[in-house]
């Protein structure tokens, strides 16, 4: 018996190989901040210093997200953000958000500063562009499907290895004070591939294909980059951070 595949099908098929090709030929949670990372090889200040860097980070991630599917004219494409987007606020229960859980996880671990406005470097320091989650007007649909795929695509990976590390660096902490890391690697394979399934609407010729594909390496190479500048200058900041006085250290809960 012969089986036709259908034209999406195999549009579907491509796009899942693209993204599961780059990011397995560049396993991010191989990198060596994510194996330190597992390890316990950072000090409590590291980590509270890694988490304030990304928390204004996490929410731009959602106003960038909500903005691409603000783009699209296709309702079908745009249920399926929505849907994504649903999950990602807490289906709409803002203590639940996802946001909501990583301040959660901040006041879990002492952070001394939770201010989702502040100074993350992203805008200054090149190799922290991954944070700024800027979409540019003219920026093509499946560009930017591409860079949201490769972020849910490799999350799960690099945060299973997170889980590793705060359990040996923050001995005794709990499930609910990490939600936020459970509960990524449980959704963002169902976000992926709702992902996959809106870029194939908006796929057209090969050129697409290609375009998607360089979002997923550009996405990839930026978290690499991050990976690599926190790996180096972490404990660094956490020192400079324990120099500062008092007063400047009092939390802020935004």
């Amino acid at each position: 018996m012969t089986i036709i595949i259908s034209s999406e099908t195999k549009i579907y098929n491509q796009l899942h190989q693209v993204l599961s090709e780059i990011t397995t030929a560049q396993d991010l949670s191989l990198h060596p901040f994510v194996q330190r990372f597992a390890k316990g090889d950072f000090s409590q200040d590291a980590i509270r210093q890694f988490a304030m860097k990304m928390l204004p980070g996490s929410n731009r991630f959602n106003m960038a997200f909500l903005k691409v599917a603000s783009k699209m004219e296709s309702y079908l494409a745009r249920t399926l953000m929505l849907e994504n987007a649903f999950t990602e606020h807490g289906k709409l229960n803002a203590d639940f958000a996802h946001v909501a859980l990583f301040m959660r996880f901040m006041k879990g671990i002492n952070c001394p500063k939770i201010d989702i406005n502040a100074d993350d470097g992203a805008f200054l320091i090149p190799a922290l562009r991954f944070k700024k989650f800027e979409v540019c007007d003219e920026e093509p649909l499946v560009l930017s499907l591409g860079r949201f795929a490769a972020i849910e695509q490799v999350l799960p990976g690099v945060f299973t290895k997170y889980i590793e590390g705060l359990r040996k660096i923050f001995q005794g902490i709990d499930d609910y004070t990490i939600e936020y890391f459970h509960i990524h690697c449980d959704l963002d394979p169902e976000h992926t591939d709702e992902l996959i399934q809106v870029a194939q609407m908006y796929i057209k010729s090969e050129k697409d294909i290609e375009i998607f594909s360089d979002g997923v390496q550009g996405m990839v190479k930026s978290i690499a980059d991050m990976f690599s500048w926190m790996d180096e200058n972490l404990e660094k900041e956490a020192l400079a951070v324990a120099t500062r006085k008092p007063s400047d250290l009092e939390p802020i809960l935004i």
